[in-house]
């Protein structure tokens, strides 16, 4: 594994998609930081841009989704719970980008490299995998993950619904190698006993994926928040375990990425060089 990201890139419109490699958003880590770079590459576009972050779908707590937008003028940075990012994850990739605007409502259906642009006569629920898929249902007034997750306010359904988005189904399911797989699992489980340095209380709700918490408080995600987390992207209450550098490092190096302090450290100055 290293540090080049891939982009699922789609064009509502025309009913294409591409997967493209970007060096450019090497230093960027993931979350949030890739997404606003994205942005800015595609900003004649408009897009809305789904990053998730190295660690999703492999480390405990790192559950969310970024989701970079803009509402009337401004910048919006989302976070969506669920098993999202687990199945970006092992879709392949580190973002979707969703451009255009389609003539009539459709579903996307994303499975082995491949987006299928569905009818919407085809029930949402018989696109993907079963066990392996996350399902995003986008109506007029509501938008739903996994028949439990939404976001606040629902900005991201709204501008869904104006692009003809019925539905999205991602179905992940690639194997990702680990070499020191004794090692990773050590780490894993060091993390997943952290669960006293929660900032949330263990409940009985839905969790999001890689978390057993089930808190009263993941239905609506998030807006904002810390670079570094939700650049990996974990969820807010899991500060207090991502935001240990050495926690950090541990589990990027594993995996096999290659950042340095300084690509922690450069972060805020990237994504503020991009908001200019």
């Amino acid at each position: 594994m290293n540090n080049q990201k891939k982009v699922l890139v789609i064009d509502l419109e025309n009913k294409t998609f591409e997967i493209n490699t970007f060096s450019d958003l090497d230093h960027y880590i993931g979350g949030v930081g890739i997404g606003l770079k994205l942005y800015q590459m595609y900003e004649d576009k408009n897009p809305i841009i789904f990053a998730i972050g190295p660690l999703n779908g492999l480390f405990p707590y790192a559950s969310k989704t970024a989701v970079i937008l803009q509402n009337e003028g401004n910048m919006e940075d989302l976070y969506l719970g669920g098993s999202l990012s687990t199945r970006i994850k092992f879709f392949g990739v580190d973002a979707i980008l969703l451009y255009g605007k389609s003539e009539q409502k459709i579903q996307l259906d994303m499975k082995d490299d491949h987006v299928a642009f569905r009818s919407v006569d085809i029930p949402l629920e018989d696109l993907g995998l079963p066990g392996k898929k996350a399902t995003l249902d986008v109506g007029r007034d509501s938008l739903v993950l996994d028949d439990y997750f939404t976001t606040k306010e629902n900005i991201l359904g709204k501008m869904l619904y104006k692009m003809n988005l019925a539905g999205m189904v991602v179905t992940g399911n690639k194997n990702i190698e680990i070499k020191e797989f004794e090692k990773y699992t050590a780490i894993y489980n060091r993390i997943l006993q952290k669960k006293q340095d929660m900032t949330v209380r263990t409940y009985r709700n839905p969790s999001c994926s890689g978390c057993p918490m089930g808190c009263r408080k993941s239905k609506e995600g998030e807006i904002g928040g810390n670079i570094l987390l939700h650049s990996l992207v974990a969820c807010e209450f899991a500060e207090n375990i991502y935001s240990d550098i050495g926690v950090v490092f541990s589990c990027l190096n594993i995996l096999g990425y290659e950042y340095t302090h300084e690509d922690i450290e450069n972060l805020p100055k990237l994504i503020e060089e991009i908001l200019k």
